[in-house]
């Protein structure tokens, strides 16, 4: 019989002890993570693919849109105008992004 520490007291146990003598700790025959089920972390894998897909997707419009709009504010600058396609993409791709993180935070509460 092997000698393990009692993870509550510190105290000297036997290894096939179920509680501690000292402080009366009980040993869990459950894995750690099992004792709080409420503190799940939200991942990508438990996040289902399209909503993965849709979150790439409106990433991408908010950059393209971004990029697009300072690249060529130049150009528009000069006409007194505003790159109003651009912007649109930009708006969009943020809004849609934010909408799917919060229909992820949703899937996952």
């Amino acid at each position: 019989m092997a000698i393990e520490k009692c993870p509550e007291c510190e105290d000297q146990v036997l290894d096939n002890n179920y509680s501690c003598p000292a402080c009366g700790y009980v040993k869990s025959d459950k894995p750690a993570q099992q004792k709080h089920p409420k503190q799940s972390k939200i991942t990508t894998k438990n996040t289902s693919k399209s909503l993965q897909i849709e979150g790439v997707v409106a990433l991408i419009l908010v950059v393209v849109g971004l990029l697009w709009f300072y690249l060529t504010g130049d150009d528009y600058e000069q006409r007194n105008e505003l790159n109003i396609l651009a912007l649109l993409t930009f708006v969009v791709g943020f809004v849609w992004y934010m909408v799917v993180r919060f229909r992820i935070w949703r899937e996952h509460d």
